[in-house]
């Protein structure tokens, strides 16, 4: 529980979303139910998204009024390379250099209720798509792990993992995970997903949330895979995740210019 004077917790109805901007993070009601119950077990937060909404009965008394229908999904859906100036200059905000971003991210533009918007586009293994932008954090179609070998000859024996892609490019713009292969899980709900694709590595560096979500998603990893699995967060300990680690340095070097 924080103590706020400004509300800083959004619920968008629209995209069936939510977005904390005092924790910079935000997704679906899996998402929400992750933080709230501290857990990646996908089955014990159905049942507790379950219990903590339970269905009303209905009464057999005709209602005069009209039905209500389902929000609406997105419209128009198009995915570009990434040019737009509002977009590039949210990644640069976050550290990461304008190369870095166009080289591995789209744009997507999209509408609700005839509206336009746009995001940052980082496609998962299930041709779904990670959409931000610097007031939005959502998901287009299913939500899956994104899966990136490192371009080489001969297969990588190192793997590195990440909790969002703010912190692979992160990584890419610090520079620590050349030669490796990476897996974004999109969601620490998504870790079964990601461990078949693990069984071939001799090393897996994990680069995850100092956060109880963080370090559950690692703990079954190592619950796994043993001493093979390697926490790198000790990079980043005095920050949340790498990202915010990036971002200091970033301010840092500025300064002592």
């Amino acid at each position: 529980m924080r103590q706020e004077h400004t509300p800083s917790f959004k619920v968008e109805t629209t995209l069936n979303c939510w977005y904390d901007f005092g924790l910079g993070r935000g997704g679906n009601i899996i998402d929400l139910a992750a933080e709230l119950y501290q857990s990646n077990d996908l089955c014990y937060l159905m049942r507790c998204i379950a219990d903590s909404y339970p269905v009303p009965s209905v009464p057999t008394v005709a209602s005069s009024f009209a039905p209500r229908h389902s929000a609406p999904s997105m419209e128009r859906f198009e995915v570009v390379s990434l040019e737009h100036r509002a977009l590039v200059a949210y990644l640069q905000e976050r550290g990461i250099p304008a190369h870095i971003a166009k080289a591995n991210c789209k744009e997507a533009h999209y509408s609700f209720n005839g509206k336009p918007y746009f995001a940052v586009a980082f496609e998962n293994v299930n041709n779904g798509w990670e959409l931000r932008n610097r007031y939005f954090k959502g998901c287009r179609g299913r939500k899956d792990i994104s899966y990136l070998p490192w371009a080489r000859d001969d297969p990588a024996t190192e793997c590195a993992v990440f909790e969002g892609f703010i912190d692979y490019l992160s990584s890419l713009a610090l520079g620590i995970i050349s030669g490796a292969d990476a897996i974004i899980l999109n969601s620490v709900v998504n870790v079964n997903k990601a461990v078949p694709s693990l069984r071939n590595y001799t090393v897996i560096n994990c680069y995850l949330d100092n956060d109880n979500a963080g370090q559950t998603a690692l703990a079954e990893l190592t619950a796994i895979y043993g001493s093979i699995v390697i926490d790198r967060s000790t990079l980043y300990a005095e920050f949340n995740d790498l990202n915010d680690f990036l971002v200091n340095q970033s301010s840092t070097i500025k300064q002592n210019k």
